[in-house]
């Protein structure tokens, strides 16, 4: 069983768990109006595709360096990243040259960029290459790399080296996770290299990340707010924290909306 045969409850039961954190047995049984049991096997075959962990009565996010699929990434708050992918694509004039880096919501910015002229994308990103290949009037350029097939990207020494061949005026990027006081996270070395260098070679950085990425735990540091012009987010947590950090850091903030706007 595998991504693609997840039902629409086993996919909105992972939606839930990347929003809010742990959910319980008898919670979602009541929420979907089905038995416990079948509450159960939807959690088994998330766990055993290592999309959650069980606990004594609920279900959690795994405990893992690892991310989930792009795949499941993509359908997780995708009303969300679509809406922030939007936002950053109105904002990036003709004729700029514009990294694009790992992650699903940088892919919708992609998609969201299909019909604009004049622009030069380098990306190692697969999906976003794949998006724009109806694009005739967006030069891309796919860097060279290792292929990672859970990702759908590519990385290593050589993709760093390309991506240094040029100097962007914007880089798009996101991050594994959010953290006041240590800034972007993310889940692997070759992911945090790859996006540092695309902040340290472009003037302009926006990082898209919609709110459930505070919630995530990730354990490699990628770089301080301060690194980041504008941060695209379809909302801010309630926590004076986030706000007083984002502010201490001169970073400008997007808000995009909520689904109930």
């Amino acid at each position: 069983m595998g991504q693609d045969t997840l039902s629409d409850r086993q996919r909105d039961i992972l939606a839930l768990i990347e929003a809010d954190g742990a959910q319980y047995i008898e919670q979602l049984a009541a929420r979907y109006a089905v038995t416990t049991q079948t509450v159960r096997r939807d959690i088994n075959a998330l766990c055993d595709l290592g999309y959650a962990r069980r606990f004594h009565g609920g279900v959690d996010a795994p405990v893992t360096v690892r991310n989930i699929s792009i795949n499941a990434r993509a359908t997780l708050n995708s009303g969300a990243k679509q809406r922030i992918a939007r936002r950053i694509a109105a904002d990036i004039e003709p004729g700029s040259t514009v990294f694009m880096g790992i992650g699903s919501t940088v892919q919708f910015v992609a998609e969201a960029l299909r019909n604009r002229d004049d622009l030069r994308v380098v990306t190692n990103n697969i999906d976003v290459a794949l998006a724009l290949c109806n694009a005739p009037k967006v030069e891309v350029h796919m860097t060279p790399g290792l292929l990672r097939h859970n990702d759908r990207d590519v990385v290593g020494s050589d993709s760093l080296a390309f991506f240094e061949k040029f100097y962007a005026t914007h880089a798009v990027v996101g991050a594994g996770a959010l953290d006041p006081e240590k800034g972007m996270l993310d889940f692997s070395y070759a992911e945090a290299q790859t996006t540092t260098t695309l902040i340290a070679n472009s003037r302009v950085q926006y990082l898209a990340a919609d709110v459930s990425k505070w919630t995530r735990d990730a354990s490699v540091r990628v770089a301080p707010f301060s690194r980041i012009t504008s941060f695209y987010t379809d909302q801010l947590p309630d926590d004076g924290m986030v706000s007083a950090a984002i502010q201490a850091a001169g970073t400008n903030v997007v808000l995009c909306g909520t689904d109930a706007d």
